[in-house]
């Protein structure tokens, strides 16, 4: 087999034992067609949606009413969140959003869940967003 092919394949194994591995330490994702409805509040009070990407990310695209809020990849422990709604943890490619679900659940957060594969998969989805703005700080 060609060495490109074999590594896409190593690439798929390592990124299917990522998203187990979150699956069984309990961190739940909510896919982009299952997040859509709620944030139109179908289904009660939509999810407070957390963006953990960098300020560059954040810029070049995300979702609307998203709050940016970097420092959580870091330190967690000074989360200012509502502990009594839903909270979408959310990065670009979903493999750094269930480090910090998971950092929020073992600070008593009990309903986290993570963006499955990101914003990318987001994109994929044809979700809405906002581009180009800014942020500050």
């Amino acid at each position: 087999m060609p060495r490109p092919f074999l590594l896409l394949i190593a690439i798929a194994i390592v990124l299917l034992f990522w998203d187990g591995l979150w699956r069984t330490l309990g961190v739940p994702s909510i896919r982009p067609k299952e997040l859509m409805p709620r944030l139109l509040g179908k289904d009660g009070i939509p999810p407070l949606l957390v963006d953990i990407r960098t300020r560059i990310e954040y810029g070049w695209f995300h979702i609307p009413g998203a709050l940016h809020k970097p420092d959580l990849l870091f330190d967690a422990d000074k989360a200012d969140l509502p502990r009594d709604r839903d909270i979408v943890v959310i990065c670009m490619t979903g493999h750094r959003s269930p480090i910090v679900a998971k950092k929020l659940q073992s600070l008593g957060f009990t309903k986290v869940s993570h963006l499955k594969w990101g914003m990318l998969n987001w994109l994929r989805a044809r979700g809405p967003v906002v581009k180009g703005q800014d942020v500050e700080g």
